[in-house]
């Protein structure tokens, strides 16, 4: 189960798997960066080559939006999870065409038609992942007409770039409510007038 660090630790071990990956399909040292919405808004660096992981939403898997979690030790209450899917593009940051193609290229062949994430991946970024959680990127199916309104939306010119699935995050409740002791006697409030003086 994530905690608040989840979604920006499942980003970081993304980028950890396909930058030694890329490393012994290409050689050298391929850059994978996580860029934000300021990155686009401008251009790589002369001679700079990067595949860069670019967050564009984060959505409520409608599949499992009512699981909860068995109570807590020592609680009685089921606690609530938030399940999410991020949705993301890998973007060819690249300022050689040759470069651009290889480095989505490589990714689009580490990823395949879905690569798994494990708590060994995240955990050291988020100790509140379990041994049991885990999640799975795979290729997001998005027309063309979508992915150019996609980066029409955004603070940029098209690059080179394949829309991709992280399923499913589970973020943990924030806290665990307080709990008060069992119910054991219930009392209702009666009317002793019973009509009298009428």
């Amino acid at each position: 189960m994530a905690s608040h660090l989840g979604i920006l630790s499942v980003l970081q071990a993304l980028r950890e798997r396909l930058a030694i990956r890329m490393a012994a399909r290409l050689g050298g040292n391929p850059q994978v960066e996580i860029l934000g919405s300021q990155t686009l808004a401008g251009s790589p660096q002369p001679n700079t080559n990067t595949l860069g992981l670019y967050l564009h939403r984060v959505s409520v898997d409608p599949f499992s939006r009512n699981r909860h979690l068995p109570p807590a030790e020592g609680r009685r209450a089921p606690r609530p999870e938030l399940p999410v899917n991020l949705h993301l593009l890998l973007i060819a940051w690249c300022t050689h065409t040759e470069e651009e193609i290889g480095y989505l290229a490589a990714a689009i062949q580490i990823i395949g038609g879905g690569l798994p994430l494990t708590s060994a991946d995240v955990s050291l970024a988020d100790p509140a992942w379990g041994a049991e959680d885990s999640v799975q990127v795979m290729p997001e199916e998005m027309s063309t007409e979508d992915l150019m309104r996609l980066w029409d939306s955004l603070p940029g010119d098209y690059r080179l770039s394949a829309p991709y699935l992280i399923k499913t995050v589970r973020l943990g409740p924030d806290i665990d409510p307080d709990e008060g002791p069992p119910v054991r006697t219930l009392v209702f409030p009666m009317d002793d007038r019973s009509g009298a003086g009428q």
